[in-house]
């Protein structure tokens, strides 16, 4: 039984400390650029490495043989970094989960300074367990609003009204909450980017 219990701890123990990992940041920006890094090395050779991506939410840079590569985000949204890589185990594959947030907008008049309305923002509110709402910092009448809730499952939700009500759940939170202001002579973009446990806590 002694002898059992040895063998399983050992198994185990090898095991822990045969598998790979990918160090770099779990979150970047649209156009920004990161190194990955296998960590516990044990590949046969320098170029023992295979890096992959399954969809055009990143892209890998560099020789996807190494054991270092270059990501970019490309477009909004969560995507699964891969490696495989042949060692003296055996073949270990590691994975890493990154989000690429889009950037925030930029205003699309070039008067946007110089705006015929002062509204530079907008305020979230709690209205139940299951609605958040939102209204500009400053309501001003006789403009055009429009607000756009994109969700976890890429679903969106829109409303032209000046305050918007979205519901959420937990496991479909808010993404991104856009809020376009519109007058005769201006436009003005805000948007607020939320973290993926937002919602669980709120």
């Amino acid at each position: 039984m002694k002898k059992i219990l040895f063998f399983f701890t050992i198994l185990s123990y090898t095991a822990v400390f045969s598998q790979c990992y990918i160090e770099g940041k779990s979150v970047i920006n649209v156009g920004e650029s990161q190194v990955y890094t296998v960590k516990n090395n044990t590949a046969k050779c320098d170029d023992c490495h295979t890096w992959s991506s399954l969809d055009n939410i990143i892209s890998l840079d560099g020789n996807l043989k190494q054991s270092k590569l270059q990501v970019k985000g490309i477009s909004g949204g969560s995507t699964l970094l891969a490696m495989e890589m042949d060692s003296d185990k055996g073949l270990l594959k590691c994975y890493k989960t990154i989000r690429v947030i889009s950037a925030l907008p930029k205003k699309l008049s070039a008067v946007a300074e110089e705006c015929d309305f002062d509204i530079n923002g907008f305020k979230e509110m709690k209205a139940n367990d299951s609605t958040v709402s939102y209204a500009p910092d400053n309501l001003v009448e006789n403009l055009k609003y429009t607000w756009i809730a994109e969700y976890e499952n890429g679903e969106q939700k829109s409303t032209n009204e000046p305050k918007a009500n979205f519901n959420f759940t937990k496991e479909n939170g808010i993404k991104a909450l856009k809020l376009n202001v519109k007058s005769a002579h201006c436009v003005r973009d805000f948007t607020k980017i939320y973290d993926a446990n937002y919602w669980d806590f709120y």
